[in-house]
């Protein structure tokens, strides 16, 4: 039994090595699009994952494009619609803030917004998968920017709200 845990783990971690050595074969992602991410730890097969900050980072380092700056992340405890961590990152070929929302398979969906993130963003998980960061107008306006994903069944929806005066 050992040896066959040990099999299947030295194979994963192979190929997980290999995927990471091309960055050009990951595919481009988009609003709500839902790509893959190689996870080797072993402890995740069995359920038994205790996430970590670092954790998430990993994950995001394995699909961040050369535009992407990362920015901050956040813990997901309550594992909202089955995600485990977000990451706020601006993507600087689109001029545009956004979150990664990761589950424990490291499949992630990003929503984003063309708005100039603040200088501190102070990035916050609310809980019930809602995220919220800040965000500046043209006018130097500092206004908070809350991000909602809920998933239910092959549907990933995203609310998006703001605290700009109306």
């Amino acid at each position: 039994m050992k040896r066959a845990l040990l099999f299947i783990f030295m194979t994963v971690c192979v190929l997980g090595m290999s995927a990471c050595s091309s960055k050009d074969a990951m595919p481009e992602t988009s609003d709500s699009a839902s790509n893959p991410v190689q996870n080797t730890d072993i402890s995740n097969l069995n359920g038994g994952k205790i996430w970590s900050e670092q954790d998430i980072v990993s994950m995001f380092s394995l699909v961040q494009e050369t535009d992407w700056e990362y920015i901050d992340c956040v813990l997901i405890p309550d594992h909202a619609s089955d995600r485990v961590g977000a990451v706020l990152f601006r993507n600087d070929k689109e001029q545009s803030s956004n979150v990664a929302f990761f589950d424990a398979d490291g499949y992630f969906q990003q929503y984003g917004t063309y708005a100039k993130m603040s200088d501190e963003p102070d990035f916050q998980y609310l809980g019930g998968g809602a995220v919220t960061f800040k965000l500046e107008t043209e006018d130097g306006i500092i206004y908070n920017y809350t991000i909602t994903i809920s998933i239910d069944g092959s549907n990933v929806n995203f609310k998006a709200e703001d605290d700009l005066p109306k």
